[in-house]
């Protein structure tokens, strides 16, 4: 049966300075990151680091968003004034959605954090709502750090010219050949190194926290990944 972490220490997550401490241990410390699982707060440091890294990751591509929209062919039907009115109304989403930054990752996470509780329950795991929250938020940081990574691989790339070249390969689907199906590539391209790293890290940290086999951890964490990998493979629809 699950139980909490007896290494934990008083006050542990209990303010935004702790928190911070404890988040770089979500990246290399799977057994130090599980005591921060149990902590009731812990989950406000990774909330603000992600939404910053969210926020600056907008701002930067917000010109780039811009230029493929405006370089990119005009629908059939669709006039040059009305379609640049649709790319001065997207801008202005784009900018409201980077402010709203914290909101949409509170969302995310709480989302995450549900999936996981309902297979938890399923495996009978013993994992908390607050708990799950606190796990995937701190593992945010590694996508954080993939956000990172996508932006440096874009700006040394110079121009971008179409939707798909705003995701740059960073899993297998760099070994595909250019005008490769875009369901390939994008089923490929979800298993880049830094998925791979924040599923490892969900797994050791959750098998850790919960006191529950590795095993048990990969059938608690594999409808998550599945329904990640649906998404990424149904977005790729709308990529031009």
């Amino acid at each position: 049966m699950a139980t909490t972490s007896p290494n934990v220490p008083a006050g542990q997550s209990e303010t935004l300075a702790a928190s911070l401490r404890g988040l770089p241990s979500f990246l290399f410390d799977p057994a130090q990151a599980a005591k921060y699982v149990h902590g009731k707060w812990f989950w406000v440091g990774p909330l603000v680091v992600f939404s910053l890294v969210s926020i600056a990751a907008g701002f930067l591509m917000m010109p780039i968003v811009q230029h493929v929209l405006e370089v990119a062919p005009i629908p059939d039907g669709v006039t040059p004034e009305r379609y640049q009115r649709g790319i001065a109304i997207g801008t202005m989403i784009q900018k409201a959605a980077i402010f709203l930054a914290p909101v949409g990752a509170a969302l995310i996470f709480s989302i995450q954090a549900a999936i996981l509780l309902g297979a938890s329950s399923v495996f009978s795991a013993g994992a908390k709502f607050r708990e799950l929250f606190n796990l995937v938020a701190g593992c945010g940081l590694i996508q954080a750090v993939a956000a990172i990574a996508a932006i440096v691989v874009l700006k040394s790339k110079g121009e971008i010219s179409s939707t798909a070249e705003l995701r740059p390969a960073l899993g297998l689907d760099i070994f595909l050949p250019e005008g490769v199906n875009k369901f390939l590539a994008a089923f490929l391209g979800y298993f880049s190194v830094f998925e791979i790293w924040w599923i490892v890290m969900l797994l050791l940290i959750f098998s850790a926290a919960f006191r529950v086999s590795k095993e048990k951890a990969l059938a608690v964490f594999l409808p998550l990944v599945l329904l990640n990998l649906c998404w990424r493979i149904g977005a790729a629809a709308f990529q031009r």
